[in-house]
């Protein structure tokens, strides 16, 4: 005779507080599960901003900011900025040519004609038309030779004329102009005997931002001064880098 043998139950205890409503304790359980999906939502929404953040930053920019070397910028979309549209701007916004004859007419001016009842104010405004390394190089120069009190002292006038300008090469920023000077030395009163005397000068212009101090956007980088032979400009006699 077969024996049927009970089923063994597992009492599973009720999670709930002795004497807590069941109607409350279950509101508290679903409040804890929808946290939990709430909690991964919240994850899953700051995994996507990342991914999307990450993406962005390794595009590259719609647009370029193209700075030519006077310190002008221009916007210009990426798919358009070629290296022919790129030295157009550059040609575009370089000094003119005008203002490179203007600038080197009144440096050459300032530096090389000689009046020793201005000098201590014409030779400040040419120092300040150059770099700062270039300014820097000739102040020690002339205060080692004392070319400011041998001129003061020497009680000159000099009478510039020049005779050419040009430029002779250019790159995206620096300008190489060479000038040909003539200059008439006498006393500064007048009433006695003039010289004569011929200089070829050549000047590395350096493209600088335009500014108050550098309105035509132009600095004297380096400079080059030659003695020529008063008849005609042959070959130089006399070669220095000092102040006239």
């Amino acid at each position: 005779m077969a024996l049927s043998l009970p089923t063994l139950r597992t009492e599973v205890p009720d999670p709930r507080p002795p004497g807590a409503p069941g109607a409350v304790w279950d509101a508290f359980a679903r409040q804890a599960a929808w946290k939990n999906w709430a909690l991964v939502l919240l994850f899953g929404l700051l995994l996507l901003s990342l991914l999307v953040n990450a993406r962005l930053a390794s595009r590259p920019p719609e647009f370029v900011v193209v700075e030519n070397p006077g310190g002008k910028t221009t916007y210009v979309r990426r798919g358009v900025a070629t290296d022919a549209l790129l030295k157009f701007l550059a040609d575009k916004t370089k000094p003119p040519e005008i203002a490179v004859v203007r600038f080197t007419r009144d440096f050459v001016q300032l530096a090389f004609a000689i009046n020793s009842s201005t000098i201590d104010a014409s030779w400040p405004q040419a120092l300040s038309m150059m770099t700062d390394p270039m300014r820097e190089r000739v102040n020690k120069q002339t205060a080692a030779t004392k070319l400011l009190d041998t001129y003061r002292a020497a009680q000159l006038r000099s009478d510039l004329a020049i005779e050419d300008i040009l430029l002779i090469e250019e790159t995206p920023t620096l300008l190489h102009v060479k000038t040909a000077l003539s200059r008439r030395k006498g006393p500064l009163l007048g009433g006695g005997p003039f010289t004569t005397d011929r200089l070829a000068v050549d000047l590395v212009e350096a493209i600088v931002p335009a500014s108050p101090e550098h309105p035509d956007g132009l600095a004297v980088a380096e400079w080059q001064i030659q003695e020529l032979p008063a008849d005609a400009p042959a070959a130089p006699k006399k070669e220095t880098g000092h102040a006239p």
